[in-house]
């Protein structure tokens, strides 16, 4: 094929001399001026480069993108789910009570002398400092993101929508011409002085606002708000100007950080959150008395923080909740996990964790929890998913009680759509955390709660009401932002001078993606190829794909008996025959031979209906095979699943199901006429009161006849994992392939997805 180009550098000068494909990169040069003389005797400098764009320039590329025409939102919504408007729902931005009070409320619209017809642009600001080098060395970046609530956060969240914009890179420097007792403060007013030079245009913008053409052709007087900053909490006591033992939302102090904030506000409700103002006038006496931060509110020593003349904004009510670092990590992995541990001894935790059923929606912990040496955010969300059955009976009752409602609060902060029902539930498990936390101190594992993270899940519900769900602000997308916008540029670097040349790169890529649109934008239509032609619609938001061709064809009927473990496989397909097909002339013996297949995937949607998410579950039915050779044996999997059982059975809750274990997925010959595939399942009892201190149903296998059954796929709502009850002490010849054997008790574990969570519990 003929080109333009004959090298590298040839295609290179003609990516530069396409139009832009989003705002230009500004450098300047900062130059510290330092307190510690040279060899010369002279104060040491350091000039250090600012790389950033113009935000509001930002603002109008993301509100003008065509390719966001059907899903910006330019005002505020109030939705309720009932008539008599009790039960608000909390989801995007625009439905949370901040926009709607800066702009709908009449009496806000007069304080904040904003004019009729006024659009607000809520800017999403995130930093996070990541490593660029692999293996050696000690580079870095500094990213800091921008994106608008106007977008849905189903979009912001995915990266190739590209609804996020790389605002700047923050200058990284130790800032050694300070003395050793000056240079942190010095970094902290750096960092500051950076933000302010790279969002002073936006003064001006969110001040008198600016003429946008918007996405949908119309001109609009836009102002930019900064409404949201996503960091991690180090980070969020630098934007905020507060030490690191305080706070960064509250004026709680850091002795009564372990008492529920309502106890604690009682007396005065109102002096509760932070107040940018007071904030300054503490910095303002401290200056004029030539003191230092003040310490009975934990103010960091910043002359001149980059919020302060930004309209309309309170940085501390900005700061929005951290459910990987907070949560998973903090709350969970670094407290309770901890905590439970030094309770229930490390062996009797592998053995437990090490004996859990496979599910393959849960990774299984083959050498237990002592062994792994470094955790990440899929460890800990694994690890949250079968913890509490793995601790029942291990812990004390009221020990378990409080490690319940972490995992409730867990999991209720990252509902992707709240309700004031909903959320006086996360409010409820925080509080039932406190009335049992007590158990730990009794066991001597702890004296006192003043935990940083702890004390940031009682903001949570407020910030949901105010912002939004946590799920739009989660610190995860920043970090997966960093090797799109950071690490990938830097591994096109030369590793010197490289924030430069990271600029450059990122700049080519947004021309050659720009480029790329409006070449599709002017190209037909391709027809979508569909290649899934074995995919049924179930009802309740759920459809199910199955292999194409059978995984074991031609199987006897004999093997299924055998090697399938489907005892009772004849008299319960004859039942099935007998009520849905009487009129079939099957000749069934253990010579019929049918098609078998080795999985089947259902297709959900989120139970509250609210966008497009789709959860993959996959039920897997097929026998061990042994090992060959250098090849290893490959254990059983038959997974349980939930079964319509009854007329009563509703979207959500146990009432209407039953438990049963996959033994076989088939279908009928083909000269018989049914239109879905049929499994082979072994009962377990039906659903009774849950069980105290854990909360979660218990179930045990029946036994005698009529304990299994065949049922079509669309008796099927989806799998569901069963964690034996161990009791105080385990059983150490189970193991995650005999456990379902083995064990006469099993809890239905909540904790499997979100979707399990919200069918239990909604």
């Amino acid at each position: 094929m003929q080109t333009s180009f004959t090298d590298k550098r040839t295609l290179l000068n003609k990516v530069d001399t396409l139009p832009t494909g989003g705002p230009e990169f500004l450098c300047e040069t900062i130059t510290v001026h330092g307190n510690v003389k040279d060899a010369n005797g002279e104060y040491m400098t350091e000039e250090l480069e600012l790389f950033y764009r113009d935000p509001v320039e930002c603002v109008r590329e993301l509100m003008g993108n065509p390719a966001f025409h059907n899903s910006l939102h330019y005002m505020p919504e109030r939705v309720f789910k009932d008539k008599k408007r009790t039960e608000h729902i909390y989801n995007e931005m625009w439905m949370a009570n901040w926009w709607w009070d800066l702009q709908a409320s009449p009496m806000i619209m007069i304080k904040s002398k904003l004019p009729a017809g006024a659009t607000i642009c809520p800017v999403i600001l995130a930093s996070d400092k990541t490593r660029l080098s692999q293996f050696s060395g000690d580079k870095a970046a500094w990213p800091v993101y921008l994106t608008i609530g106007n977008i849905p956060k189903a979009t912001r969240r995915k990266v190739s929508a590209r609804a996020n914009i790389l605002l700047g890179y923050l200058p990284i420097s130790k800032v050694k011409c300070f003395s050793a007792g000056t240079h942190k403060a010095q970094g902290w007013q750096l960092f500051h002085y950076c933000m302010h030079t790279i969002l002073s245009r936006m003064v001006i913008a969110g001040a008198s606002g600016v003429d946008i053409l918007c996405a949908d052709g119309g001109i609009r007087k836009v102002f930019p708000i900064i409404a949201a900053y996503v960091a991690d909490f180090p980070e969020q006591a630098l934007v905020a100007c507060v030490k690191e033992n305080w706070c960064p939302i509250c004026n709680c102090y850091p002795e009564d950080r372990g008492d529920p904030l309502a106890t604690i506000f009682a007396d005065d409700p109102g002096t509760l959150f932070r107040c940018p103002a007071d904030h300054m006038q503490h910095i303002d006496t401290n200056s004029a008395d030539e003191a230092g931060p003040r310490d009975d509110v934990g103010i960091r020593e910043v002359r001149q923080p980059f919020w302060e003349i930004l309209p309309h904004c309170d940085i501390f009510r900005c700061l929005t909740p951290d459910i990987l670092h907070q949560l998973h990590k903090g709350v969970f992995k670094d407290h309770l996990c901890s905590w439970c541990m030094k309770v229930a001894t490390h062996p009797e935790t592998d053995a437990r964790l090490q004996a859990v059923p496979s599910h393959p929606s849960v990774r299984h912990f083959k050498k237990g929890m002592s062994s792994i040496s470094q955790w990440s955010g899929t460890e800990y969300k694994n690890m949250e998913k079968v913890f509490v059955g793995l601790m029942a009976g291990a812990l004390p009752p009221q020990a378990l009680k409080a490690a319940r409602a972490v995992l409730d609060f867990v999991y209720l902060s990252q509902y992707p759509s709240h309700m004031t029902t909903t959320l006086n539930c996360l409010q409820d498990a925080l509080d039932r955390f406190h009335r049992y936390k007590e158990a730990f101190v009794h066991s001597k594992i702890r004296d006192h709660f003043q935990i940083p993270k702890l004390h940031m899940s009682e903001h949570y519900v407020e910030s949901i009401m105010s912002r939004g769900t946590a799920d739009g602000f989660n610190i995860e997308l920043p970090e997966r932002l960093h090797i799109d916008f950071s690490k990938v540029g830097y591994g096109a670097s030369s590793r010197k001078d490289f924030i430069i040349q990271m600029t450059r790169w990122l700049t080519r890529q947004e021309k050659i993606h720009s480029f790329s649109s409006f070449l599709s934008s002017h190209s037909p239509d391709e027809p979508d190829v569909d290649d899934e032609d074995c995919e049924e619609n179930l009802g309740l938001g759920r459809t199910y794909h199955i292999a194409k061709r059978p995984g074991f064809p031609n199987t006897s009927v004999w093997r299924i008996i055998n090697e399938f473990g489907a005892t009772e496989f004849i008299p319960a397909l004859t039942a099935f025959l007998r009520f849905y097909l009487p009129r079939c002339t099957l000749d069934l013996s253990v010579y019929t031979r049918l098609p078998v297949y080795k999985r089947i995937s259902f297709m959900l949607r989120s139970i509250q209906q609210i966008d497009d998410t789709v959860i993959k579950d996959v039920v897997r039915a097929t026998p061990q095979v042994p090992r060959r050779g250098r090849t290893p044996e490959v254990p059983e999997h038959f997974d349980t699943v939930l079964i319509h059982y009854g007329t009563n059975a509703q979207e959500t809750g146990a009432l209407g199901y039953r438990v049963g274990r996959v033994r076989t997925i088939f279908r009928l010959p083909s000269h018989i006429e049914y239109p879905h595939p049929l499994v082979y399942v072994e009962w377990y009892t039906e659903f009774r009161q849950p069980s105290t201190g854990v909360d979660m149903y218990t179930v045990s296998p029946t036994q005698g006849k009529g304990h299994a059954a065949v049922v079509s796929v669309q008796s099927i709502r989806r799998s569901c994992h069963l964690i034996p009850r161990f009791g105080e002490n385990i059983d150490r010849t189970m193991t995650t392939e005999n456990s379902l054997e083995r064990s006469k008790q099993f809890y239905v574990s909540e904790f499997t997805d979100l979707y399990t969570y919200q069918f239990f519990n909604d």
